[in-house]
């Protein structure tokens, strides 16, 4: 899920075009600006990326009580 994270924000952000600094390093481009729309997208993939993290707890903890229980029944 933190892939598809990363792959949707580089998507959304615009690479911009680089340009040549002084010293002959090449400089970041300047910060893509973003819409109200790109904003609630992403605040709304972080829901999605949180709640998917928290899932995936509960049912590892699910699968330890039921391993734990397991064992005690043994």
């Amino acid at each position: 899920m933190t892939g598809l994270l990363a792959i949707l924000v580089l998507l959304s952000t615009d690479a911009g075009t680089t340009q040549q600094s002084p010293d002959g390093g090449v400089q970041a481009p300047p910060p893509a600006s973003r819409s109200a729309e790109d904003e609630e997208i992403i605040a709304n993939l972080d829901v999605l990326e949180h709640l998917g993290e928290s899932q995936a707890l509960e049912m590892i903890l699910d699968l330890e009580a039921e391993r734990a229980k397991a064992n005690t029944d043994r």
